[in-house]
């Protein structure tokens, strides 16, 4: 990843039997004021129940009556301060490679607590990082959701760091979570993803793509599992600042970040569909889509590879649920679901208890459609009602899944078998043709046929196999590609009966032999014509998908 200029989520440090504590990335204003920060209180004493901070000459703390106790000589030196003449800090509560996050109460509200998000003294000097850092304020501060993490206010200190004062979480990390736990049961890893999907809808309806999803970015909030996402540092806000965004910069996490990222090209909200669709693998498999790779080599990977089938990590999960998985991670953005609205939906199935945690998309057909750079949201009918026949529909698409590489096998069979045999009588008419017209082939003649049939198929089939070994593990790519071969099939022995029988009924009405054309030239013609019909078919099935997804 080039720039350095990328915002990491802030690890919290913290005992095992303690709930965690994190800030989230979030919203502020859109300037960044300068306000007088007091700084630290010397000599500074503790409270070491409520951790309030009182001048040297206190002895009791006036709020719950204990006994004060000496500051750590070694502590942060921000401890103790006061930063915008309003948020008193209290304890450091994690720290990343750009900042530090700090647990602060309100100077006049007591109970009120934040999470305060400062940048490291290094990073504040250089312009990049600090744009990057009020941009994460902004992009969070345009959205009010309650699965996107709050921000109240940004400033800077007086020696010119910038921070950010969010919401105070209390919980844990989708991440350290799953490092715990291992995976999740389908039930609870479908509610988790439907509520990051529905809090990134309303970032795209907003024209915000986050671009660094990811479970560390997935923040669990008490004993029910409410979701926060965190982190909008690198998010692209509209058109973006184009020093930023430029094409050819990585930005993001490889092991999450789609396959058009990771290129440098531009990305729209299916990026973060993408990386929703391997939050949603890590969650149900227990394990990341490219995992064990240093990070070029797992760029490597998302751009060229098909990650492991998550039923092959997993069998108990629904073929179904793979379906849905491998569809939101494809290679090609444009066979992804189009929005968060449509991957929800596609989730709803397997969440029966919430049947629908979004509502109806409209079409995304103003300004945050064109500063997403997404083409727009089709919100198909068909799918409205799609919970009340959820079982039925899941047993088909099961069954769908299973079958599909079965009988892409067998129309591969298929295929040779008949392009195959086309040849060989193609190869034969042409000899007679050019021989000695409908005399009776040799021994020698015959086997030549045969071995051109298959030596000219050779090639075509290899490349067919190893095409078939790069996509085996996508079941997406399976299916489609078995709904175009079986068109082209179909096709292509329909092609050839219909011609057939054409010339049977010509030939009965006309008695002329064939309009004057031979036997082998009519061999060739039906030939390429059944050809020439089978590619329609191909193509016209790859159309009609392609005006499906789109």
């Amino acid at each position: 990843m080039r720039g350095g200029a990328k915002l990491d989520v802030m690890q919290v440090s913290r005992a095992p039997e303690e709930p965690v504590v994190k800030e989230g990335s979030s919203p502020a204003s859109a300037e960044m004021a300068v306000v007088r920060d007091e700084g630290p209180l010397s000599n500074a004493r503790v409270c070491p129940t409520c951790g309030s901070r009182y001048p040297a000459d206190f002895r009791v703390c006036p709020r719950d009556a204990a006994p004060l106790e000496d500051a750590p000589v070694d502590e942060d030196p921000l401890i103790g301060s006061v930063l915008g003449e309003s948020y008193a800090v209290v304890r450091v509560i994690g720290e990343g490679g750009m900042g530090r996050v700090y647990e602060a109460r309100h100077t006049r509200l007591h109970k009120k607590r934040y999470a305060v998000k400062l940048l490291h003294q290094e990073l504040a000097r250089q312009p990049d990082v600090v744009t990057r850092f009020q941009q994460e304020a902004e992009a969070a501060s345009a959205l009010s959701h309650p699965n996107i993490v709050g921000v109240y206010d940004v400033n800077v200190t007086r020696d010119g760091r910038p921070f950010i004062v969010g919401e105070l979480l209390e919980g844990v990390e989708l991440g350290a979570y799953l490092d715990q736990v291992g995976k999740l049961p389908v039930e609870s890893a479908v509610r988790v993803v439907r509520q990051v999907c529905q809090a990134l809808a309303a970032a795209h309806q907003h024209g915000i793509v986050h671009r660094d999803m990811k479970p560390e970015n997935v923040f669990l909030v008490g004993s029910e599992g409410h979701v926060k996402v965190l982190d909008f540092g690198i998010s692209k806000v509209g058109e973006g600042n184009a020093n930023l965004t430029k094409t050819g910069m990585v930005m993001g996490t490889p092991g999450y970040m789609a396959p058009e990222q990771a290129r440098g090209a531009r990305v729209d909200l299916r990026a973060d569909v993408y990386a929703v669709g391997a939050i949603l693998y890590r969650c149900v498999t227990g394990k990341a889509p490219f995992e064990g790779l240093d990070p070029m080599a797992t760029l490597t990977a998302v751009v060229s590879q098909e990650p492991e089938r998550p039923t092959q990590l997993e069998p108990s999960l629904p073929a179904a649920l793979e379906l849905v998985i491998q569809n939101a991670m494809a290679k090609d953005a444009a066979s992804r679901f189009p929005s968060m609205e449509a991957f929800d939906a596609e989730l709803a199935s397997f969440d029966p208890a919430r049947a629908s945690l979004l509502p109806p998309s409209p079409d995304m057909t103003g300004e945050s459609q064109r500063a997403s750079g997404t083409p727009p949201t089709v919100v198909r009918p068909a799918r409205a009602n799609k919970a009340h026949h959820a079982p039925t529909m899941l047993a088909q698409r099961s069954r769908d899944v299973r079958w599909a590489r079965p009988a892409l096998a067998l129309l591969t069979a298929g295929v040779f078998l008949w392009v195959t045999l086309g040849l060989v009588t193609a190869l034969v008419a042409a000899i007679k043709l050019f021989g000695d017209g409908d005399s009776a082939l040799t021994t020698t003649e015959v086997v030549l046929s045969g071995v051109g049939a298959l030596a000219l198929m050779l090639t075509p089939t290899i490349l067919w196999c190893r095409h078939l070994a790069r996509i085996w593990g996508s079941t997406p790519r399976v299916m489609s590609l078995g709904e175009q071969l079986r068109a082209a099939l179909l096709a292509g022995i329909a092609g050839y009966g219909v011609i057939v029988l054409f010339r049977a009924f010509f030939d009965a009405i006309l008695q002329d032999g064939s309009f004057g054309l031979t036997a082998p030239t009519w061999t060739l013609g039906l030939f390429a014509a059944s050809c020439g019909f089978g590619a329609l078919g191909w193509f016209a099935m790859g159309r009609n998908r392609a005006s499906e997804r789109g």
